[in-house]
């Protein structure tokens, strides 16, 4: 298990209001998260994380595209890409 990281503490903070969403994205906690040149990173345990995480992209992506955090998000297992997903700014509620 990994520590909790200052990413995962802001996307599930985002949602800190809203216990149906913060429950779905309990997953997030057994991950480790970090981003590099401009992507964010969810290295998941194992694949059962991966597949409940993928479930709940669009949900990650929310906080991440309104922070600006990352223009992609990717979910690693085993440090294999599992998924990719673009972030999409225009989500942006202004």
């Amino acid at each position: 298990m990994y520590t909790v990281s200052q990413l995962t503490k802001v996307i599930l903070d985002f949602y800190r209001e809203e216990a149906e969403d913060l429950q779905r994205l309990q997953p997030l906690l057994n991950c480790q998260v970090f981003r590099r040149w401009g992507i964010l990173y969810i290295r998941c345990p194992n694949a059962d994380t991966v597949m409940r995480l993928m479930d709940e992209c669009l949900a990650i992506a929310a906080p991440v595209a309104q922070l600006r955090l990352a223009k992609k998000i990717n979910l690693l297992h085993q440090n294999i890409t599992v998924a990719s997903l673009p972030v999409d700014f225009r989500q942006i509620k202004a």
